[in-house]
């Protein structure tokens, strides 16, 4: 039987490709597009969140350039036995050695305060990338032309351009000087000359591969080197980062069977196929469901949260993407500029429409719309098609929340927008799993109003029952750790808020009063809705039923009638 130690040590946590290969961890095959995209010798594009695996790619596409897949230097190969090992010789123009170029700007910019800090950086790596080369520069006495340089000491189609978190420079200027333009200009205009100078010596390069987090294609950045090609949105390259459902049960077969037997609490020896594919089933719900397909065909799970599931000894759901990649005052920023209606929306499940001009091309960083930042930085996932048999003449984009772990996620933003500091969000969780234990309908009411009473009111005015509503949803589902449902569906209309805890199932109804003199009819209104409608019979999957009406009094700020209904 395989120890756990033994697991962790399959994991490919944190490596580059050939580190993955030679300590024999695990690697998910995903060569073939090496392959494809190694035919041509167009430049490439490729944006994904963090932690998708962009960086491995990135080091893969290395390790092909310089050393091959059957090594002409007497290299390892760590290609044998990947799909790319019986492609690779049929490439046009594959034989080496190349100049590996592979520039990672979000590590460039450690120590950066400026463009011209990070300028001096960049031409640095390259000076030291010539010597190792044992290219001799022409250089002019500084360094500013070192880029210039290198490519006219080479031969054509010898140098192969890697280039890791090409927009970090923008995102992380803007989030340490949000309103410095000259700052911001000048970063663009050092970006503007590297893919010009790219642009003008291409025929320097036999391959050049970028990745980033944000589309910035068709701003002044990219203008000038419109010859790249965007692969983001392509069908064909839907899962080049990520990890299928079909992958998953491939590569990690024993760490699903370890896992399912924690989470289910079975001797792993008891379990079976149908243990697996139920958590198959509750892992999908979590950490599956992101998009980046234009025709909507290929979904992927977040590959950082599903190595981080596997890592946790006590088998726990929880939001590790998130965790792990904090959160940006960009992307707070952004998230600001959201409507109440666009927040409450996304987080009940529906999806948000954007113009489709706007999600392929967005002017700034500082201008693009919230939800397609969003998207691009793994919120938000494509719902649908936008482009394609399926939906050739759409000219809107619909995104949506992609799963359970980015639910939760938007949920802890918005709660730390919307509550003040001093909540003291720990003793409202501790009041609120007694109340639901005891079934303590005034100690609920009690727990609700003090989330009501301390939302900010300028901001977030409770005009209206779905703003009670979402305020509500969020503070329960991040205190219980569970999936709160917002006008669930059944047979005879749709109840506001329903959710399991422990050996509850919980049901509430919520009127919204305007003055004092309305509650106590509303009230009877909310009973008599849920008894006629039957709310919570084809919902509840727990031992007892708890019904609540609740009436929520705007002119007092808070819910002034609850009542259980038998």
């Amino acid at each position: 039987m395989t120890t756990f130690d033994q697991l962790m040590a399959a994991l490919p946590e944190g490596q580059t490709f050939s580190l993955i290969r030679e300590s024999g961890r695990i690697y998910v095959d995903k060569t073939r597009y090496l392959y494809s995209l190694a035919l041509s010798r167009k430049p490439w594009l490729l944006t994904r969140p963090r932690r998708f695996g962009k960086s491995t790619l990135i080091s893969a596409f290395e390790e092909l350039w310089l050393h091959g897949v059957a090594p002409y230097d007497g290299h390892d190969s760590y290609f044998k036995d990947l799909e790319i090992e019986q492609l690779w010789p049929q490439v046009p123009d594959n034989a080496g050695p190349f100049y590996v170029l592979h520039l990672d700007f979000s590590v460039l910019l450690i120590n950066c305060h400026s463009a011209a800090d990070f300028q001096q950086r960049l031409n640095s790596k390259i000076l030291r990338f010539a010597q190792n080369a044992h290219l001799d520069l022409q250089t002019t006495g500084t360094d500013q032309d070192a880029f210039e340089q290198l490519l006219e000491a080479v031969p054509d189609k010898s140098v192969v351009l890697l280039v890791d978190e090409y927009d970090a420079p923008l995102t992380r200027l803007l989030e340490a000087d949000a309103d410095d333009d000259a700052a911001s200009e000048a970063m663009t205009q050092l970006l503007r000359d590297f893919f010009v100078l790219i642009k003008a010596c291409s025929r320097k390069f036999r391959f050049i591969f970028i990745t980033g987090i944000t589309r910035l294609k068709d701003t002044s950045v990219f203008s000038a080197g419109n010859s790249v090609v965007d692969i983001s949105q392509r069908p064909d390259y839907g899962d080049i980062c990520g990890i299928t459902r079909e992958e998953l049960q491939r590569y990690f077969p024993e760490h699903l069977r370890y896992a399912a037997a924690h989470w289910l609490q079975l001797p792993e020896e008891q379990v079976s196929s149908q243990h697996v594919e139920q958590l198959l089933n509750a892992m999908t719900e979590w950490y599956d469901g992101y998009c980046f397909d234009r025709n909507c065909a290929t979904h992927v799970f977040s590959l950082w949260s599903l190595l981080c599931f596997f890592g946790e000894k006590c088998t726990d759901f929880n939001t590790y993407w998130f965790d792990g990649s904090g959160r940006s005052k960009l992307l707070l920023k952004n998230l600001a500029q959201l409507s109440w209606t666009d927040r409450f929306k996304i987080l009940f499940g529906d999806s948000v429409e954007v113009e489709l001009e706007d999600f392929l091309s967005p002017t700034t960083l500082e201008a693009m719309q919230p939800e397609v930042l969003l998207f691009q930085t793994g919120y938000l996932t494509l719902k649908a098609p936008y482009r394609g048999a399926a939906a050739a003449d759409t000219f809107t984009v619909l995104l949506g929340l992609p799963n359970k772990e980015m639910e939760s996620a938007l949920s802890r933003l918005y709660c730390l927008d919307f509550l003040p500091k001093k909540f003291g969000f720990r003793a409202f969780v501790d009041k609120l799993r007694v109340a639901i234990k005891a079934q303590d309908a005034t100690a609920l009411q009690q727990c609700c109003n003090q989330v009501l009473q301390s939302v900010d009111y300028e901001h977030y005015p409770l005009t209206q029952e779905s703003s009670v509503t979402a305020c509500l949803y969020i503070a329960i589902s991040l205190a219980l750790h569970v999936r709160v449902v917002v006008n669930h569906h059944e047979s005879h209309g749709r109840a506001d808020l329903l959710f399991d805890w422990q050996h509850t199932t919980m049901v509430i109804e919520f009127k919204y009063a305007h003055k004092r003199s309305e509650t106590s009819e509303l009230l009877q209104q909310a009973v008599e809705q849920v008894l006629d409608r039957n709310y919570g019979d084809t919902f509840a999957q727990q031992p007892h039923l708890w019904r609540l009406a609740m009436v929520f009094c705007a002119e007092a700020r808070e819910i002034t009638d609850v009542q259980v209904v038998m």
